[in-house]
């Protein structure tokens, strides 16, 4: 959704758990978003393997909808769209080689705003 700025309005934290917690491979956990949003993170092993994104979505009162994401900042960062069931979570993933990422920054689009996400972004040990 566009707000009066032009930019997408973002949304507000959910009660509920959409992704488990991922351990200790863990960089960023958002257990539960209603709507547009995203994260900034930090420290990564950038000589170590490859980080992978991994989204799942819950359709709202409105019925099924989507999420677009967009990972890793630059001039080519890494996009992919998850389809957001009404009545169970759907789930996708991508795996970045870490020479792709100029950020750990990723920004979440819905289709409608109360479609609620849950997003990890995990690189194990090397």
């Amino acid at each position: 959704m566009a707000g009066q700025s032009g930019e997408a309005e973002q949304g507000t934290p959910g009660t509920g758990e959409i992704l488990p917690h991922p351990g200790p491979d863990g960089f960023i956990w958002i257990p539960d978003w209603i709507g547009n949003g995203g994260a900034v993170g930090a420290g990564l092993n950038m000589s170590g393997p490859p980080v992978t994104v991994t989204v799942g979505c819950q359709g709202g009162s409105s019925g099924a909808g989507e999420v677009h994401v967009s990972f890793g900042g630059g001039t080519t960062p890494v996009e992919f769209t998850v389809a957001c069931p009404a009545d169970t979570i759907g789930r996708g993933s991508a795996v970045v080689p870490v020479d792709r990422i100029s950020s750990l920054s990723v920004g979440v689009e819905t289709s409608a705003p109360d479609v609620h996400w849950g997003l990890t972004i995990t690189q194990p040990d090397a």
